[in-house]
């Protein structure tokens, strides 16, 4: 205590004050290495892709399982029309990956559509279900507290010529009160033009095999995030990326040397079909 008398002239308020100051800058250090700590140690937000391998993929049974048994943060879908202009879940106009030939999504009922049994397997675990509609999908990243991330396949009324059905999907979105939490994901850039202009409040990622350097001033231009598969992800699309305020998405990361590489570049979003979470 002898410094303490000498320089604060041996005044007890100067001590406590200069103890105050210490006690201070040590408590802002400590937070300051916390937060870098936890900065560098963040964890990916992981998605299940159509959901999850435990089931036929874009139906309930995997979209549960994603939620349930892997504990996902989020659940994918994609989207095509049927007939009667409704939204259900499933990623070609065909069904041919569910053991059903010469039917098209679009010319067919959802009534007719809910009438077939879907078949697939996968890992050498045969699945049956059927088909699952946008509405289920919400309804299930609703209950399990998840958000939905919704990619647009080219479908009547949803594609970069036509976005007529689109308002009838964001009154789904609407319905399940989901709008802040949804996810709008797609490579149709006139859609994404189209969302961005008429419903602003939706968060969009544009899927991109191979990012382009003109693609980052589109990006900017429209407030959209890249999502790229893992072999796309580089340093220069983190970079960028990061430059825009942006977080990068990619997909689909099943193996563990693949999930390290991407994490460490710096990649926010993991969609995978069943990698657990570390």
């Amino acid at each position: 205590m002898r410094c303490l008398h000498i320089q604060y002239n041996n005044n007890p308020s100067n001590i406590n004050s200069h103890n105050n100051h210490t006690m201070k800058k040590n408590l802002f250090i400590l937070c300051m290495i916390t937060f870098i700590a936890q900065s560098c140690c963040e964890k990916p937000i992981f998605i299940g892709h159509r959901g999850s391998l435990l089931g036929v993929e874009n139906t309930e049974e995997a979209f549960i399982n994603g939620a349930k048994h892997y504990g996902y943060q989020g659940l994918e879908c994609d989207v095509k029309t049927t007939l009667d202009s409704q939204c259900v879940c499933w990623h070609d106009d065909h069904l041919q990956r569910a053991g059903i030939e010469e039917v098209l999504i679009p010319n067919i009922t959802l009534d007719s559509l809910l009438s077939l049994t879907l078949t697939q397997t996968r890992k050498d675990v045969t699945y049956t279900a059927t088909i699952c509609t946008v509405d289920r999908y919400l309804e299930i990243c609703k209950e399990y507290n998840v958000f939905p991330v919704v990619e647009l396949k080219w479908a009547t009324g949803i594609n970069n010529n036509d976005m007529s059905l689109f308002p009838s999907l964001y009154a789904l979105i609407e319905k399940h009160g989901l709008v802040e939490e949804a996810v709008i994901l797609t490579s149709m850039q006139q859609s994404i033009e189209y969302i961005r202009t008429h419903y602003p409040q939706l968060t969009c990622q544009w899927l991109r095999h191979n990012v382009q350097e003109e693609d980052y001033a589109w990006c900017e231009q429209w407030n959209v995030t890249l999502s790229v598969p893992h072999t796309s992800v580089t340093e220069q699309v983190i970079a960028r990326s990061q430059q825009m305020g942006k977080a990068v998405a990619t997909w689909t990361v099943n193996e563990i040397a693949d999930y390290e590489r991407v994490i460490q570049l710096g990649c926010k979003y993991v969609t995978t079909d069943y990698l657990e979470i570390p």
